[in-house]
């Protein structure tokens, strides 16, 4: 168990042009980028080597990087800081930042939204970021247009190598809860739709139209079973070929043949792979490859990891060869997180809801659990789809008893870390028993006033 958990903070919000509601195109994305950087001279434009493109900002702070950058649409953008001690001092980090750059967007006539999907934008290739590994992901991913319009507030937490694959469990299980009292996207197309959560009906349809050994990886939902241990949640994930050769997210190869993460890893040869400008180059692993390739996927919940010192490819090799991937992990792995992709965006001034439900969770992991286990891992999978049509609307009475027992499990847990972190779970609180999520507000605004009393009630105004 880690002693003192940090809390890392993804925040994602559609951006649009207040006067059409549309989603911001490329050329006023590159003017905002260019002005951040030169209002705020801690950051420095992020230049893709592919593409040509400005596509965001970087900074490095604390030996960490920070990024404020497009997301899979041009027209989404991704605010990714550096983890702090507790939820509070990781909202304060996010403020200036946050207000700086909607400031920005408002000069330009955007501002940042918060729902979890474009509402009249949809699933438009000419909004696609123009970042590297993107033009990568092009290649090798089907529908990847149908991911420009959608945003999330996502969360990271420290874990322990001996204990992720329980939080990865528990935060896959309770993926449906997390639906339920976050939904926040139920208008698109410039139309209310039946889903309150739209944000996952285009991951549903997206994995029913692509290839099953495709949409296992990016399908934003919960697996078909629990892991078993850290060896079938590693072995699962390097079964994956929707990877690519890339320091993180940066310029990098695209593996051709179909080849696994594992079977890069154990042939006997270089494998050939293709560059952004179409070039085919053979390449042969190396140790850093341990670090930066594998973590690729869009799963309800996420594992992050890096190798220690000693750790090598020959050690991994025949970890994997002799099917022991599971206790060489345990004893190798170093800076463990795991991210929640389960939540929708936050209305403003509700930032710290997601971060502070998912910390809360895994400080009291047994609980946890225990509760996991009050319902078939099926139905927690079916729960996924219930809760992102309907919310906290009409939810079963044994549902909306567990989903009641959770938020006090998440404040016991919180409470136990004596930051005051408890109280940013306040807002759910009142969603659970008012039975109301931030969509039926968003669908009441829409029907009083179409998509421009939308923007004027949840847009950003700091």
């Amino acid at each position: 168990m880690v002693s003192q958990r940090r809390v890392g903070l993804e925040l994602e919000f559609p951006v649009v042009y207040t006067a059409t509601g549309l989603g911001m195109g490329h050329r006023t994305a590159e003017k905002v980028w260019r002005s951040f950087a030169a209002r705020d001279t801690s950051w420095t434009l992020v230049r893709e080597t592919v593409s040509g493109s400005v596509t965001g900002v970087t900074r490095t702070v604390g030996g960490m990087d920070e990024h404020i950058d497009s997301d899979t649409g041009v027209c989404t953008v991704e605010v990714s800081l550096k983890p702090q001690d507790s939820v509070g001092a990781a909202l304060q980090a996010a403020a200036p930042v946050l207000g700086l750059l909607q400031e920005l967007l408002s000069e330009a006539g955007c501002t940042l939204l918060c729902t979890g999907i474009q509402p009249r934008t949809w699933f438009d290739s000419s909004h696609r970021t123009r970042k590297d590994w993107y033009v990568l992901l092009t290649r090798r991913w089907n529908l990847h247009h149908w991911n420009v319009p959608l945003a999330s507030h996502q969360v990271s937490v420290d874990v322990s190598a001996r204990e992720a694959v329980r939080v990865v469990n528990v935060l896959n299980g309770f993926a449906g809860v997390f639906a339920m009292l976050t939904a926040c996207s139920p208008i698109a197309q410039g139309r209310e739709h039946r889903w309150k959560e739209m944000r996952n009906w285009v991951w549903y349809e997206r994995c029913r139209r692509v290839p099953a050994r495709e949409a296992r990886y990016t399908s934003n939902n919960i697996p078909d079973v629990p892991f078993a241990d850290i060896g079938s949640y590693v072995e699962d994930f390097w079964d994956s070929h929707v990877y690519f050769l890339t320091d993180q997210k940066s310029s990098g190869y695209e593996v051709v043949g179909n080849t696994s993460f594992r079977e890069f890893l154990l042939a006997r040869d270089p494998v050939w792979t293709r560059k952004g400008d179409g070039q085919y180059v053979r390449m042969a692993p190396e140790r850093d490859m341990l670090d930066k390739i594998h973590q690729y996927g869009w799963p309800a919940a996420k594992l992050h990891y890096s190798f220690g010192p000693g750790a090598d490819l020959d050690g991994v090799r025949a970890a994997l060869r002799e099917r022991r991937i599971g206790p060489y992990f345990e004893e190798h792995a170093v800076r463990c997180y795991v991210e929640n992709r389960s939540c929708g965006v936050a209305p403003e001034g509700e930032e710290g809801v997601a971060a502070a439900l998912t910390l809360g969770l895994v400080e009291r992991l047994d609980e946890a659990e225990a509760l996991l286990r009050e319902l078939a891992w099926n139905e927690w999978r079916r729960l996924w789809i219930h809760g992102s049509v309907r919310g906290l609307s009409d939810a079963p009475p044994k549902i909306h008893a567990l989903t009641g027992e959770l938020l006090h499990v998440a404040a016991s847990g919180l409470r136990g870390r004596r930051a005051g972190e408890e109280t940013h779970l306040e807002p759910l609180f009142h969603r659970w028993e008012r039975r109301e999520t931030p969509a039926d507000h968003m669908i009441s605004a829409f029907r009083a006033g179409g998509v421009g009393r939308l923007l004027s009630e949840f847009g950003r105004t700091a």
